[in-house]
């Protein structure tokens, strides 16, 4: 990445006149003069550099200006305020079809695009071939683009921007459209585009998409830049904006002694079962939830071992996500060994009285890319209803099938709202715990072990030098 700036905006402003009816629209464009009741500003005051060869991924709601800033930054709409300096060829990939005559074939619109990309008429000749090879659309190619899928437009539109050689491509979610196929081809041409130091500019929904292709994230809400930084932490800011902040009851004083003091009280005080030193011999399950309604209702979630002290709490409130305990062929603790069943027990209290409640977990990768997530509804054990002061405890049983490493466990409770599908969030501690996965490194790489058996058949000679 080169520390030459070659997006650069300072200060943008976008905004709208706002009209109460449809005449005074029309008066507004026989009378420069006249006015609405009021401007609507879709961005506000937005500044920020893009270097050369950096990936920019920009989130937030819908409605946050996202688009907004992406046509403004290649020219297709004009600022009310502010500045945008570009330098180098830009290839936009904006929405379906832009810059395509529905009228013209596939083939015309490739030479007409590449044109307004700023290719000769003979360099597009020169990569018509692997610009078809590309998009896939066959004999499709010789008929007007009215008459294409939207699958067949995006895959066109996009195989024509990235053999057009930019120095910085701008992507408004356009990849969200066709095969999961195409969208990997895509996603790998971006990759060889970014090898050869182009600059990208990335609107996205997906905040994996975000962690897994972006350098920074850009986090915008209203049409001003709330966060810019780190991808990680963009987008704990985003599921701040999208759930809420939950700050969580103040710890008891003296909880972390009571912590300990019921770990040491279910496990005999030190003494080896069987020994007489100690209690019988119980399901570590059981033992398991017993320290956790050991804690009745008190917050001791940040006294556990492997407690991550940069969690973000997103929620309402409603209710506590007070205890958790990780239990495997380790013990009680945040420590899994690889290939085997592991529990994660999650403490609840509840403020008030609330139904229609999920809940839930999730394992994310250190990067933050999330890589596992389920939920009581997702399990279809439907919807569930818990009374004012009521503790409850939840178990997930599981099998760990990552490679050793560490990773961030998250859990929480939400609710459904009445009438619809929108989930809110009661309290949801994103990224709360630290899981240690233990194992022998260098069988495999990435993130899920799938356990491969390998047969060689017919065996190879025995005495091939390696």
């Amino acid at each position: 990445m080169s520390s030459e700036v070659v997006i650069r905006v300072r200060g943008l402003g976008k905004s709208y006149p706002v009209f109460d009816k449809p005449y005074e629209r029309l008066a507004q464009l026989v009378l420069p003069g006249a006015r609405g009741r009021g401007d609507f500003q879709a961005l506000s005051d937005v500044s920020f550099d893009v270097r050369r060869g950096e990936a920019v991924g920009i989130i937030g709601r819908n409605g946050s200006g996202k688009s907004t800033l992406l046509q403004v930054v290649c020219g297709t709409l004009q600022a009310s305020a502010g500045s945008v300096q570009v330098q180098g060829r830009v290839a936009a990939l904006l929405e379906l079809g832009a810059g395509f005559n529905i009228e013209f074939t596939g083939r015309e619109n490739v030479f007409l695009n590449g044109s307004i990309l700023g290719l000769t008429r003979q360099q597009v000749e020169d990569r018509l071939q692997d610009i078809l090879d590309f998009a896939e659309i066959g004999e499709h190619i010789d008929q007007p683009v009215k008459t294409y899928s939207s699958g067949m437009f995006v895959r066109l539109a996009f195989a024509v921007a990235a053999h057009c050689d930019p120095e910085i491509l701008i992507v408004d979610e356009a990849l969200a459209v066709g095969d999961v196929y195409f969208q990997r081809k895509c996603y790998r041409r971006i990759e060889e585009l970014r090898e050869r130091g182009c600059t990208l500019l990335l609107v996205t929904h997906s905040t994996g998409t975000l962690v897994q292709m972006c350098d920074r994230g850009i986090l915008l809400e209203d049409g001003r830049v709330l966060f810019d930084g780190d991808c990680g932490a963009a987008v704990r800011e985003y599921m701040k904006c999208l759930f809420g902040t939950h700050h969580g009851a103040a710890e008891d004083a003296g909880a972390g002694e009571a912590a300990a003091a019921d770990s040491a009280a279910l496990t005999g005080g030190g003494g080896a079962a069987g020994d007489g030193s100690g209690p019988a011999r119980i399901d570590p399950a059981a033992a398991e939830r017993a320290v956790l309604l050991a804690g009745g209702d008190r917050d001791l979630f940040a006294t556990r071992a492997g407690y991550n002290r940069g969690e973000t709490r997103l929620g309402d409130g409603r209710a506590l996500l007070a205890d958790f305990v990780v239990g495997s062929s380790a013990g009680q603790g945040p420590v899994v060994p690889a290939r085997e069943p592991f529990r994660v027990h999650a403490r609840y209290v509840f403020r008030e009285s609330i139904d229609r409640l999920i809940f839930g977990m999730h394992l994310r990768t250190v990067d933050g890319l999330q890589i596992y997530s389920s939920n009581t509804s997702m399990a279809n054990q439907g919807l569930f209803a818990c009374q004012a002061g009521q503790v409850q405890v939840v178990t997930f049983n599981l099998r760990c099938a990552l490679l050793p490493g560490q990773y961030f466990l998250g859990l929480g409770v939400s609710r459904y709202q009445e009438g619809g599908n929108e989930i809110v969030a009661i309290d949801r501690r994103v990224d709360s715990v630290v899981l240690t996965v233990l194992g022998r490194e260098g069988e495999a790489n990435g993130y899920a072990d799938m356990e491969c058996a390998i047969a060689v058949d017919p065996a190879p000679f025995q005495g091939a030098s390696a």
